[in-house]
């Protein structure tokens, strides 16, 4: 880990020079923001200004890469509503006509349907974004946020402040954490963020159940018996073997503690038998499991609220599943696949085990792009030049080595659906089976993806120091939303568009954009969550045309017929998804919720330990001055494609030494670091310790 001066290193440091190196230094951005933060404070605000008697035309360009996720109606057959009204291609979806009629406005979506936000804000840069009046879409916070202190963008502080978007305004005075994600360095708010479900778990482990009883538990089970090569050579052995305060007793409920007897490993003991095959590692996983626990049926090691398997014992399941093919899939296959994520983009969700071995960071949120982690000094580290995330790629170059990851995810170029391939296809003429993902419970848990699938806790393990159940990956502030146009905009219309922007803040507006329209929910009736909540009770037309029109996927009709849910400036509620979700899904919830599973948030509360900023989530983007872009710009390259094939190279390549001529794999930490070195690494962390300094001033 690399230290830093307290208070923040300007990376004007490196450079000699404050102004030349980040263009403002840290205390000049700091002043800036403070002053623009006292006037807010200081001004009285004027009541709601929103005037809605004249109708007001407003021109939206919202680009998520995907036609079917725009404001306009983009399917090719016809939607027929409750009321009888039918919806047709090039219309505006009903959600957004509702909202148009509601605030008395002429909504245009001249959205290139197909384009990615990335390219639309690149291009529409050029013209001082005159050509709408709001922008919007996936991934973009950051330019939006830049392009505001460039003057593009209004800002949206002084228009609070001037009595413009009161709900808005009252949102942010009880969610400080997003007040301050969403503040630029010159201390003023541009653009309305999407808000995930905040304070809440967003995805986790799930499995086919059937497959841990039926190796585990079946007293008349016929094992495979092909021959399996061992390249995992264990986590927990030698000087780091589980027993006593290592790990000998945890906790996954209140009032019930699982006590390892001994200090075994399972790998171990798989590694160290003469013949390795489905029948030999799956009774000895079986025999440990008695060995060293007291559980009525072995397979509780893995599966409900006495779980309480760690890395090396999942991994030796793992084993006995690559290992059986034909008794688990009752003849259907010759090869299964232990792991998988959901398709190639999601590739990195395979570093999330890191959390696993030794509590090590990658993603500090549910962002791949979250590459950063908050030290015990409150310094922001770049996690993926680290030296523990290189020692667990060699760990996952072990399991890539012996199969137990679904391989083809590491080929971006490749599109499909793992999850729908691995768990959909069991009953197909060309079946492929997979057994464990890394994903959101209620579309991993669905009816009509598989019925065998079911949440588990996480691995056991040491995290910051202490023995506990993680997750590290609490929902967050997402890098999407939308913003005001300066340059394209009357006065009339920047005040229409506040208003847009706010009733998505009101109780009526939250509540169109979270569920639909009002036709699609249920009068008087609510559903209750597992959290005990009330919330929003679909109708049944809804359930019945998302089976017709979207196979079922509640969240696709929502967006691509509706309108809903789309990645603008909202606060997403947890009970769409909740509702959403099959009974299997639902005991799920309920596993985690009433469990001793700790997850990451902003508030960064948790077992005490080694770094008292461990479960701090980062902020979802960063706020950059001209030159500190400049300097990113000019003298980095981390924010490329090419740096996460370099670390899948060591997956891949290294246990199996089998990489093709071209490919680079780093055969030892210093090899790994010097490639992160040569791409500014230095200047990279400087320049945004810089930005998170400014971020977060007031709050150290």
């Amino acid at each position: 880990m690399r230290n830093k001066v307290a208070g923040g290193i300007l990376c004007a440091a490196i450079l000699a020079s404050a102004l030349t190196g980040c263009g403002t230094s840290v205390v000049d951005q700091a002043s800036t923001r403070a002053a623009a933060e006292t006037q807010q404070e200081t001004s009285e605000a004027a009541g709601d200004k929103t005037d809605l008697t004249e109708t007001v035309e407003l021109k939206f360009n919202v680009a998520n890469g995907n036609k079917s996720r725009t404001m306009t109606y983009n399917q090719e057959s016809p939607l027929t509503l409750p009321d009888g009204s039918v919806v047709t291609a090039g219309m505006l979806k009903p959600m957004w006509s509702y909202m148009e009629k509601e605030l008395n406005s002429k909504f245009s979506d001249v959205t290139v349907q197909d384009v990615k936000a990335s390219d639309m804000i690149q291009t529409e840069s050029t013209s001082n974004f005159s050509g709408a009046n709001i922008f919007g879409g996936e991934s973009i916070a950051e330019r939006l946020m830049f392009y505001g202190t460039e003057g593009k963008f209004v800002n949206l502080t002084e228009m609070m402040k001037t009595g413009y978007m009161p709900n808005f305004k009252e949102y942010l005075s009880k969610n400080p954490d997003v007040k301050t994600a969403i503040t630029a360095y010159d201390g003023n708010i541009y653009h309305v963020p999407y808000i995930a479900e905040l304070n809440q778990i967003a995805r986790t482990f799930v499995i086919r159940e059937s497959w841990v009883t039926g190796l585990l538990d079946a007293k008349d089970a016929v094992y495979d018996k092909n021959p399996f090569d061992v390249h995992y050579q264990g986590f927990y052995v030698d000087n780091n073997r589980r027993t006593g305060e290592n790990g000998g007793t945890v906790t996954p409920k209140e009032g019930i503690d699982i006590v390892k007897k001994t200090d075994q490993d399972i790998i171990e003991i798989q590694n160290a038998l003469e013949v390795k095959n489905g029948e030999t590692l799956t009774r000895a996983l079986i025999q440990y499991i008695k060995d060293n626990y007291d559980y009525s049926s072995p397979s509780e090691l893995f599966l409900g609220e006495k779980a309480a398997y760690d890395m090396d014992e999942m991994i030796a399941l793992m084993r006995c599943i690559k290992a059986n093919p034909a008794l688990l899939t009752k003849g259907k296959a010759d090869v299964v696949w232990p792991l998988f994520v959901r398709q190639s983009n999601y590739r990195e969700d395979l570093l999330r085990l890191s959390t696993y071995f030794d509590g090590v960071k990658v993603h500090g949120a549910d962002s791949y792009t979250a590459r950063w982690y908050i030290d015990e000094n409150g310094h922001i580290q770049y996690s993926y030049s680290e030296e523990g995330v290189y020692r667990v790629l060699q760990y996952l170059s072990m399991m890539e080595a012996e199969g137990l990851i679904y391989s083809d995810a590491y080929d971006l170029t490749e599109k499909t659906n793992y999850r729908s391939t691995l768990w959909g296809t069991d009953d197909g003429e060309a079946p492929s089976f997979g057994f464990m993902t890394y994903d959101w419970i209620a579309s991993s848990t669905s009816d009509s993806l598989n019925p065998d699938t079911v949440v588990i806790l996480p691995p056991v393990a040491k995290v910051n120091g202490a023995w506990q159940y993680y997750l590290d990956n609490g929902r967050a502030i997402k890098p999407d939303g939308w913003a005001i146009s300066v340059a394209g905009s009357t006065e009339d219309q920047i005040h229409r568009a506040c208003a847009v922007m706010d009733y998505l803040f009101t109780k009526e507006g939250s509540r169109l954009q979270n569920y639909g329209l009002p036709m699609n929910l249920e009068e008087g009736k609510d559903y209750t969550g597992p959290d005990g909540l009330k919330y929003p009770l679909f109708t049944s037309w809804v359930y019945e045309t998302s089976g017709k029109v979207a196979k079922g996927d509640l969240s696709t009709f929502l967006r691509d017929w509706m309108g809903c849910l789309i990645p603008i400036g909202y606060q997403k509620e947890i009970g769409f998804e909740y509702q959403y979700t099959s009974e299997r899904g639902f005991e799920g919830w309920a596993l985690l919720q009433n469990s001793t599973t700790n997850f990451a948030t902003y508030a960064g509360k948790g077992i005490s330990g080694d770094n008292p900023n461990y479960y701090k989530m980062v902020p979802p983007f960063f706020s950059l001055t001209s030159r500190q872009k400049e300097m990113i710009s000019d003298t980095t390259s981390l924010d490329t494609e090419d740096i996460v094939e370099f670390m899948f190279n060591i997956i891949r390549y290294q246990a199996k030494g089998n990489a093709p001529q071209g490919a680079v794999v780093a055969k030892s930490y210093e090899e790994y670091a010097a490639e992160f070195k040569k791409r500014g690494l230095d200047i990279y962390e400087e320049t945004y310790q810089a930005a998170y300094d400014v971020m977060t001033l007031g709050k150290q």
